[in-house]
């Protein structure tokens, strides 16, 4: 009773002091990035309601650029590691996009602030209440908007990656081996899936089924089949990165418009049907995070499969005699060899 009441209070605290902190910070966040247009018309439509707060405003106009790169830099998705470290010139291109990206989303937000303010919605008056909620309100949006929208842009061209053309022959070849590889992941995931449950049925039975020459194969197999998984997993995770980036380049020719394709009849090169293309890359793309959604799925019945395997290790150490002991000991002895080959 006493830890349901003091969750109750957890929440209670967390809506009464979270949730006005929360709505604050955010609004501090659209002042900073409206105030390059609130300023300036404020300092010549309404001298005296800025002379009131002048020292705020002039705060929140020097902090708009940092708060721009801080939300777009927060909002741009993660990479992986790169092997070797970025050189002079790929830190100064990082910059370049992060500040290309940070003047976006102020010119998106600022316009659509004076078009509200020249609309009328001066937060000023007996509406001042409503113009404020529609002032902010809606450069909030418009700035949300533009993150969602400048993230899905670097998910879809990644920075620092050169982009090539290609063509509807190649993207149909990638969706095929997209389907081969997710079927074999599935076909993966079902055998270890079958592994695991007799594992599992040889623990909680309270008389082993097997004997000890079927105990010590089903721990072979397990392990064995474990060690493989992770093989197949780690090689279908570098064909799903590879598919990533066929669904990069189809998107990025059918933006750039690139001609790719060869006429059959007069031999000359054309642009590929823009909505074939699409289609072609979102139902690569399905495809592509189809086969993620496998292999973590896999990774995680594999590591409870170790586990289980491990149990069963034990079990028959412990329940096998001396002739489990000894099974035992040369497994571990096999083990610290290999571990000290490594």
């Amino acid at each position: 009773m006493s830890r349901r009441k003091s969750g109750c209070g957890f929440w209670f605290l967390a809506w009464t002091f979270g949730l006005p902190f929360a709505a604050g910070a955010v609004a501090a966040v659209v002042m900073a990035l409206t105030a390059p247009v609130i300023v300036p018309y404020l300092f010549t439509a309404e001298p005296a309601q800025f002379a009131e707060h002048q020292a705020g405003w002039w705060g929140f106009f020097g902090a708009a650029p940092f708060v721009a790169l801080l939300l777009v830099a927060r909002s741009a998705p993660k990479r992986r590691r790169r092997r070797r470290p970025p050189t002079t010139r790929q830190r100064w291109l990082a910059v370049r996009r992060l500040l290309v990206k940070a003047g976006v989303l102020l010119l998106v937000t600022d316009l659509t602030a004076l078009v509200l303010l020249l609309n009328g919605n001066v937060a000023h008056g007996p509406n001042a209440a409503q113009q404020t909620a529609v002032l902010f309100g809606g450069s909030g949006i418009a700035a949300a908007v533009t993150l969602f929208a400048l993230r899905l842009w670097d998910r879809w061209f990644p920075p620092g990656e050169r982009v090539k053309p290609v063509s509807m022959a190649e993207v149909q070849a990638a969706t095929v081996k997209a389907e081969q590889t997710l079927q074999k992941v599935r076909a993966n995931n079902e055998h270890v899936s079958r592994l695991a449950a007799a594992v599992e049925q040889q623990l909680q039975s309270a008389r082993a089924t097997l004997d000890f020459a079927g105990l010590c194969e089903l721990h072979w197999e397990s392990r064995g089949c474990a060690d493989n998984a992770y093989q197949y997993y780690d090689m279908s995770r570098d064909v799903a990165r590879g598919l990533s980036g066929i669904v990069v380049r189809a998107r990025a020719t059918v933006t750039m418009r690139v001609r790719t394709e060869v006429d059959p009849v007069t031999g000359r090169r054309r642009r590929p049907n823009r909505a074939a293309m699409t289609a072609a890359a979102t139902s690569l793309a399905r495809t592509r995070a189809r086969i993620g959604d496998e292999v973590s799925q896999g990774r995680t019945m594999v590591r409870n499969l170790n586990l289980r395997t491990a149990d069963l290790k034990y079990s028959i150490r412990d329940n096998c005699g001396a002739r489990g002991q000894r099974w035992y000991e040369e497994l571990a002895a096999r083990t610290e060899a290999r571990r000290q080959a490594a």
